[in-house]
């Protein structure tokens, strides 16, 4: 089996804001890659989420129907928790007009290269992606943008990843129930807290969850936001390179990201089923009224 990597984007400075599209190839894919790039202009170093704030959408359909939309800083948490690694960053410095890029991978499968999990053949044009993107702040300027598709020619894969993002901007204080997907199995649920513990204050925006099937509860009886968090040490991990770089890349981030993971062992053992299921609610104990995010990971069959 062989595997092709193709510019899709060969270093494209966008005139102004707004969404831009581009056709994917026809092939099945394993994933993109999509890097964002840019001058500093605040004379301080930017943190990977201000990179990521230049990419407010990443917006993946196939025939219209959305396969994967997150905003490139969802995006870098997802990596984190996917691939249990740092996504790749590039110069990091405080200088002025000093270039810095960061790359984020969309996949297709849990793993890249495989086969049997990633996006399968399609036609031309069914496949493309939508990038909203804002081409300066304060600290940042001169967005480049480049992505490339890794092809795996000759594979015939049973299922691919779908990720998409659940916003509930008015959480109350109390039981919130966000309506999740049914008929594909679960590999997680991927969740953004606006406000996370911090300081002297324990307030949490998801402070507790549960998860509800055909009105039972189901994998999740009730679970804490800092225990969600801490089982994360099963994922991104504590590595040297998290440590090195709190505040400039690693947990500084993704501390208001949590994960249900239904795949632990990397198996498919604890994938969460939900065909056949009548609803299935993911009941967030809201300890503020801010912003909760809430990303299924599904794994949709091909055929």
């Amino acid at each position: 089996m062989e595997f092709l990597k193709s510019i899709i984007i060969d270093n494209e400075t966008p005139a102004a804001d707004g969404m831009y599209s581009y056709v994917l190839p026809v092939n099945p894919v394993s994933h993109l890659i999509l890097t964002i790039c840019a001058l500093n202009t605040g004379g301080a170093e930017a943190t990977a989420a201000q990179i990521c704030d230049m990419v407010t959408n990443v917006h993946v359909l196939h025939r219209g129907t959305t396969v994967l939309q997150m905003s490139a800083n969802d995006l870098l948490a997802l990596n984190h928790v996917l691939f249990a690694k740092t996504p790749m960053r590039g110069q990091q410095s405080a200088t002025i007009s000093d270039i810095t890029w960061l790359s984020l991978v969309i996949p297709f499968g849990r793993k890249m290269y495989d086969p049997n999990e990633c996006f399968p053949q399609s036609r031309a044009g069914e496949l493309q992606i939508q990038l909203t993107v804002g081409i300066a702040d304060a600290v940042l300027t001169g967005l480049i943008l480049q992505l490339e598709a890794v092809e795996l020619y000759g594979a015939n894969p049973a299922r691919h990843l779908k990720v998409t993002t659940i916003v509930d901007d008015a959480l109350v204080v109390g039981d919130n129930d966000i309506r999740l997907p049914i008929g594909n199995p679960y590999a997680g649920i991927l969740m953004f807290s606006t406000t996370k513990p911090t300081s002297t204050l324990w307030t949490t925006t998801i402070d507790q969850v549960k998860l509800l099937a055909n009105n039972k509860e189901h994998y999740v009886s009730s679970a804490n936001w800092e225990s969600l968090r801490g089982e994360l040490v099963n994922r991104p991990g504590m590595e040297a390179g998290y440590l090195t770089a709190i505040g400039l890349y690693g947990h500084d981030h993704i501390a208001q990201y949590a994960y249900i993971d239904f795949d632990p062992r990397r198996s498919d053992l604890f994938l969460m089923e939900t065909a056949g299921m009548n609803a299935l609610i993911l009941r967030i104990t809201g300890g503020d009224t801010e912003e909760a995010r809430v990303f299924p990971v599904e794994l949709r069959a091909t055929s």
